[in-house]
């Protein structure tokens, strides 16, 4: 069956994420970031152009690697200044009806209780319309800021994400049984407390007593992405995530990616197609493929070297000021960000220069540059080669890039039958998966519904 293409917008809360230096285009809005009405009015965009999700990332801490240094971030606004995903939601949500939103939480440095309280209210307010980005956070300058003396090994940022799902799963699932809230007036009983029980949660990195704070959410668990490609990261994704975000530059190197997480999931007894992959690309179109690449050379002009250079030393752990151009970048193993890693090493082989020249406008995302039709195309190819469900599109030139996809392109997907015409009702779970709000039985959270009903 011909698969109907998804699509998320992968943003930032800051001036600059992929294409680093294109806030100084003159066009460009993103030093409006801190407004209130420039989400709103982002999220309505794409709302018109019945984008499936807006897919906010985030980090803790500013990349500081690059020469010793934050200057070349700050100086770039490459990845920092940052705001608080989480505090906008409520208003692109109030602002929209159908649009689903995707926020980054780490499990690093946030407490399980106080992080599923702040998620379920973020479910209720936006009617079910909540994913999670599950991340273990990679910057040494992060680890700093939240107390750290540094950044954990990377395979034990692991380990503890998984204790802090099991302790979030527990408050989420456990909890509270469907029909705790009641709101009698008549017989003043606002919940049952029969069917409410505390969660006493003992592990080694997070130990909890408690009620979960919030009354049961329409999705209970949010729907959950990850986006880690080292072994241990697609490990840790297939056993937790409905979503995986990967990268590659090739269809060969994202096809395996995708054969591999749909195998992996399988092996955990969860069924493959519970799992949607999306691959990061950066989209250039225009009414031909000579005004694409007009846009594509205009824009270059705006790039910054030195920020794309500090948001790569942070993210990959090394200072590539200090790295030969000529010479291609060697994997090191390191505590960094191994999927940025993996994919100017192993999977690509780039030199240094050939990776700024390459990814200078895209940062690690697939380039596609030309007309409706030829964009169109490339796609719907990419979805038939590799497997994948879907996209996430990131800005270039706000708002400017998505204006031209949502004009230019969806009408062509619309009318080859690859995009839809309309948002289906329901949460985001049922938008996405369509078996209903709640986790599937096969997926390790529902254990922990399975115990309560067992109990009763």
């Amino acid at each position: 069956m011909t698969k109907e293409i998804r699509l998320n917008a992968l943003e930032q809360c800051n001036p600059s994420f992929q294409a680093f230096g294109l806030w100084t285009h003159p066009r460009d809005t993103s030093t409006d970031y801190t407004s209130i009405e420039y989400w709103v009015e982002y999220a309505k965009m794409l709302e018109r152009g019945l984008f499936d999700n807006f897919f906010l990332a985030d980090v803790y801490g500013i990349p500081d690697i690059f020469n010793g240094n934050a200057d070349a971030a700050l100086r770039n606004g490459s990845q920092g200044p940052s705001l608080d995903p989480v505090v906008l939601i409520s208003a692109m949500a109030y602002a929209t009806r159908d649009i689903c939103f995707t926020v980054t939480g780490s499990a690093s440095y946030e407490m399980p209780y106080s992080f599923a309280r702040r998620v379920s209210t973020l479910d209720h307010m936006t009617k079910g319309r909540l994913g999670w980005n599950v991340v273990t956070s990679y910057l040494q300058s992060g680890a700093r800021a939240m107390g750290r003396k540094g950044l954990e090994a990377h395979d034990t940022r692991y380990e503890v994400a998984e204790e802090f799902l099991e302790g979030v799963y527990r408050l989420w699932e456990g909890s509270w049984d469907e029909g705790a809230v009641v709101r009698d007036k008549e017989n003043a009983i606002y919940v049952d407390p029969t069917k409410v029980r505390p969660v006493e949660f003992r592990g080694k990195h997070y130990s909890f007593e408690a009620i979960h704070a919030v009354e049961t959410s329409p999705q209970r668990t949010p729907v959950l992405f990850q986006a880690g490609a080292s072994p241990r990261g697609r490990q840790f994704a297939a056993a937790h995530a409905e979503g995986v975000y990967l990268n590659g530059t090739s269809k060969e190197v994202v096809a395996e990616q995708v054969a591999s997480f749909r195998k992996l999931a399988a092996e955990r007894g969860r069924d493959p197609r519970d799992i949607k992959i999306f691959a990061g690309v950066s989209v250039f179109a225009d009414k031909t493929e000579a005004l694409a690449r007009e846009r594509y050379a205009e824009y270059a002009q705006y790039t910054s070297i030195e920020g794309l250079m500090g948001m790569m030393s942070g993210a990959m752990g090394i200072d590539l000021s200090k790295y030969p151009l000529d010479e291609p970048i060697r994997y090191e193993e390191n505590d960094g960000n191994r999927t940025v890693m993996e994919n100017m090493t192993r999977n690509n082989q780039l030199t240094l220069r050939e990776a700024l020249e390459s990814r200078a406008l895209s940062g690690t995302n697939i380039p596609l540059i030309g007309s409706a039709e030829q964009i169109a195309d490339e796609l719907i190819s990419w979805m038939d080669e590799t497997d994948l469900d879907g996209f996430n599109i990131a800005r270039t030139v706000n708002h400017e890039t998505m204006q031209n996809f949502i004009d230019l392109v969806i009408p062509v997907l619309q009318e080859r039958g690859r995009y839809k015409t309309a948002y289906a009702p329901g949460t985001f779970r049922e938008k996405l998966i369509g078996d209903g709000a709640h986790l599937p039985s096969t997926h390790p959270a529902r254990t922990h519904r399975a115990r309560v009903e067992t109990a009763v």
